[in-house]
């Protein structure tokens, strides 16, 4: 079995566990059609209901799907969305989750991104993923730190933790691939301190310079340094002042990811903390700005309520 081969088996398998009852759609543009096949081979094995549609192009994050394949995803048990850009579909994962179904959003490109990061053990993925989501849950205060300056602090009360583990085995759940972290929204203006930017901004790409960013109640007021730093500005300048909005912070639990500075796998790399710019997504917030900016951090220290999670980028729980 080649690496791509178990892609797909543990997408199927370990974490949508499709069975001979499920109808499963599988979606694709035409980017990632060739993929898509792949995945329907596989299914029509075990499930005979299975379905690959082609549709539109995926052109923009967070862009909306058609009226058509909305009613489409109603008539069945288990969807993949699979495309070439990293999807998150309120209206699609609405209509889905609330009929019963269960989803996963793939991102396939690039294709030695899925073979690394989505062959692993889902089973680690949602423990250490509980774990940390549920102190999460529980705590106050969050305290995050690093050798290269880092020094942050923000409540977490008011909100509950949640975690990626790439399984939706039951009914309404969502997912994406790859997968592996637990992250909480900040309460509102209670974030403080500076956060020193070391590892990778997604859209961006890898930090060779490292940078600061000065947060004060909830907001990053001031952002200083070199290399990506003016990029990042343009970006958040294009959205008006809500992009600089604190919403979300997620610790990375996934040991086979790697940092490479074009994927959604950064975030996940086990060991890394991140904190987002812009708007709160499904975190629980109200921030409505289209955009979601992470900044990702090399081995963080990270408290919950005084008790150690993170020390210098190694697991303690």
């Amino acid at each position: 079995m080649t690496k791509l081969d178990r892609v797909i088996h543990k997408t199927l398998f370990d974490c949508l566990h499709i069975n001979q009852k499920d109808s499963l759609l599988i979606l694709a543009d035409e980017f990632s059609l060739k993929l898509g096949r792949s995945f329907f081979e596989k299914a029509l094995k075990i499930n005979k209901s299975s379905l690959l549609l082609e549709t539109a192009p995926f052109k923009k994050q967070n862009s909306e799907s058609s009226p058509t394949i909305l009613k489409i995803v109603k008539q069945v048990s288990a969807v993949i969305v699979l495309s070439s850009n990293p999807l998150i579909y309120p209206k699609l994962i609405k209509h889905i989750c609330h009929n019963g179904s269960r989803v996963v959003f793939v991102n396939p490109e690039p294709v030695e991104s899925l073979e690394r990061a989505v062959n692993v053990d889902y089973e680690f993925l949602q423990e250490k993923g509980r774990r940390i989501a549920d102190l999460f849950s529980i705590g106050k205060e969050v305290k995050l730190t690093s050798e290269a300056g880092t020094n942050v602090t923000f409540k977490i009360g008011r909100h509950k933790g949640s975690r990626s583990t790439g399984v939706v085995k039951e009914a309404g759940c969502y997912g994406f691939l790859p997968a592996g972290e637990a992250s909480i929204t900040p309460d509102k203006n209670s974030s403080n301190g500076v956060a020193v930017i070391d590892a990778s901004i997604p859209q961006l790409g890898l930090v060779e310079q490292p940078f600061e960013v000065q947060i004060k109640k909830g907001i990053a007021s001031h952002i200083s340094g070199n290399g990506l730093v003016e990029d990042l500005r343009k970006i958040l300048k294009s959205f008006g002042s809500a992009s600089r909005n604190i919403a979300e912070f997620g610790i990375g639990t996934n040991p086979k990811a790697i940092l490479t500075g074009n994927s959604i796998e950064d975030e996940k790399v086990l060991g890394t903390a991140h904190i987002a710019l812009g708007h709160h997504l499904f975190e629980g917030g109200s921030i409505k700005k289209n955009l979601h900016v992470d900044l990702i951090l090399k081995k963080p220290t990270v408290e919950i309520d005084g008790h150690l999670i993170l020390k210098n980028g190694k697991m303690i729980i």
